[in-house]
């Protein structure tokens, strides 16, 4: 009787835990600007997908994978300033997605579900996939902990000892690419931006080590998603917004505790 809100508790812890476990990087990489761009490109793999009736979920995967592949190339390529660049990308992407929608006669495209996500509608499958994307992450920055190590604080000291900072990177991408599309329908565009920030920099207010930090994110995140999965419950209000809220109390609470460091 109560599976689907098993289920749910759990698509929010999972697709929380994923996020976090990547926020320290992208802030430290100073790249969280492209895990939200990369959120809001989704909306045109979502678009290709039902206009072409092809699998909703591979499909976008597939199409922001290329997208953040694609930036990465044109700014190191073309010495292009990247702020720029995932401008021109996201504007782009957003348009060609509003027009796709349009040419599918008949279709309703549902924003708030786009934009908040609904963990009530993940199914035993997506909970599968949120688990092995969990284990790929952990295996992931577990085995090139080093070299993320050094792109995050040094990159030409890791191209200096000749680290494999190319081939990391392009998994960094891939696997950045696969968190937001894969958490998207749980967690909605507005989580996935907040869960890709809040909980890094809530972090590093609490502790200074990059291996810390990145447990620390996990930890808030699992926190807030418990919190705000039982507010949800208790006054029928949404789970992903007050994720969020609770996110932004815990980095509220974490600035008290760095202005004491600061002091000290």
């Amino acid at each position: 009787m109560y599976n689907f809100i098993y289920q749910a508790i759990l698509a929010a812890l999972l697709s929380s835990f994923s996020l976090a476990l990547f926020s320290p990087l992208v802030t430290l990489r100073q790249v969280s600007y492209m895990g939200e761009a990369l959120s809001h490109i989704a909306f045109a793999g979502i678009a290709l997908a039902l206009l072409l009736e092809l699998n909703l979920q591979l499909t976008t995967l597939i199409f922001v994978v290329i997208v953040a592949l694609a930036i990465s190339w044109l700014s190191q390529k073309h010495k292009l300033q990247e702020a720029n660049t995932i401008t021109i990308f996201l504007s782009v992407s957003m348009a060609l997605g509003i027009i796709l929608i349009s040419l599918k006669k008949g279709y309703s495209f549902d924003l708030e579900s786009y934009l908040f996500g609904n963990v009530l509608l993940v199914s035993p499958a997506e909970i599968y996939q949120l688990v092995i994307l969990a284990l790929l992450d952990i295996f992931f920055i577990s085995f090139f902990y080093k070299e993320l190590f050094y792109l995050s604080y040094n990159a030409e000291m890791a191209k200096f000892y000749r680290l494999p900072v190319g081939l990391v990177n392009t998994i960094f991408m891939i696997l950045l690419a696969a968190n937001i599309v894969i958490t998207l329908r749980a967690a909605g565009i507005i989580l996935v931006s907040a869960q890709l920030i809040l909980p890094a920099v809530t972090s590093f207010n609490l502790v200074k080590r990059l291996d810390y930090a990145i447990l620390c994110s996990a930890l808030i995140a699992i926190l807030a998603a418990s919190g705000g999965f039982a507010l949800s419950w208790w006054l029928d209000i949404p789970t992903g917004a007050n994720i969020v809220l609770l996110e932004f109390v815990l980095y509220l609470i974490s600035l008290m505790f760095r202005r004491r460091q600061k002091i000290a």
